[in-house]
C-alpha cells in the first residue's frame, strides 16, 4: 500500500511539472521495422521485418526548433522469388541485407503546459547505403527520405525517453540491386524500385548542452495614469 502511495505521489509530481531541454541531446535509439516487397519484371524480392538500432544528435536552437542528425541500421535477410509464389514457398535466392540510413533535417517540438511531454514531428534527407553479405544484395547507396513523429518524455531536463514512429524510404534510382555471387553467371541484377518501410523506437534522451530557457512573452509596458488634472477657480 505504501509502495502505491509513493508511486501515485511520483507520478503527480512528474506530471504537474514542464521542464526545459538542452540545446544538444544524444538520443540512442532502438526499435523493429516492418518489411518491404519490391517489385521487378518478372520477379519480386521481399526485405524481412527486423529490430534496427541507431541514435541520433539534436541540436536546438529552442524549444520548438531544432536540427537533427540520425543514423539508423537494419540487418534483414533479403530473398527473391518467381512471380506467383505463395507464401509458403522457397526463395530462388535468399541474402543478407544491411541497410545504413544516415539523414538530417528539421524537428519541431510542441511542449505541452504544465506537462513534462513533448510532442514533435520532423523530416529527413540523407542516403541509404546497402551493406553487401558474402552473397551479396547489393553495395550501392541511395537517396534516401524519412518522416517522423512521437513524443518526448522528460524526466528532468537532461533525461527523457523518446517514443517515435518513423517512415522510412529510399528513391527509385538507374542503379540496381544484385542477388548472387558478385561475377557468379547465376546472379541476378535487377533496376532498384525504391524501399519503404516503416519503424516504431524507443530512444533514451541524454542532454549535453545548456539548459534552454522557457519561452516567455514581452513584458508589456503599462505607462503610470496621468495625473489628475487641478483646476483653479478665481
Amino acid at each position: 500500500m505504501k509502495k502505491w502511495v509513493v508511486l501515485s505521489g511520483l507520478i503527480c509530481l512528474i506530471s504537474g511539472t514542464s521542464f526545459a531541454q538542452s540545446s544538444v541531446e544524444f538520443i540512442p535509439t532502438g526499435g523493429y521495422t516492418f518489411g518491404d516487397k519490391l517489385s521487378f519484371s518478372n520477379t519480386f524480392g521481399r526485405i524481412d521485418e527486423a529490430f534496427n538500432y541507431g541514435g541520433s544528435f539534436q541540436f536546438n536552437f529552442n524549444r520548438h526548433i531544432g536540427l537533427e542528425m540520425m543514423y539508423n541500421r537494419m540487418q534483414t535477410p533479403a530473398k527473391l522469388y518467381n512471380y506467383g509464389a505463395v507464401p509458403g514457398d522457397n526463395p530462388i535466392y535468399q541474402t543478407s541485407a544491411g541497410i545504413n540510413y544516415i539523414m538530417a533535417g528539421p524537428v519541431s517540438r510542441f511542449p505541452l503546459p504544465g506537462s513534462p511531454v513533448s510532442l514533435f514531428m520532423g523530416a529527413d534527407l540523407g542516403a541509404a547505403i546497402f551493406t553487401p553479405s558474402p552473397n551479396s544484395f547489393s553495395s550501392n547507396a541511395s537517396f534516401a527520405y524519412g518522416f517522423q513523429a512521437g513524443a518526448d518524455i522528460f524526466v528532468d531536463p537532461r533525461f527523457g525517453i523518446r517514443l517515435s514512429a518513423r517512415l522510412l524510404g529510399t528513391a527509385p534510382t538507374s542503379s540496381g540491386y544484385y542477388f548472387g555471387y558478385w561475377g557468379d553467371p547465376g546472379g541476378h541484377y535487377y533496376t532498384d524500385p525504391g524501399i519503404v518501410q516503416f519503424a516504431f523506437n524507443v530512444g533514451i534522451i541524454i542532454g549535453l548542452g545548456k539548459e534552454l530557457p522557457e519561452y516567455q512573452h514581452p513584458a508589456r509596458s503599462h505607462r503610470p495614469p496621468p495625473p489628475p488634472r487641478r483646476y483653479y477657480y478665481y
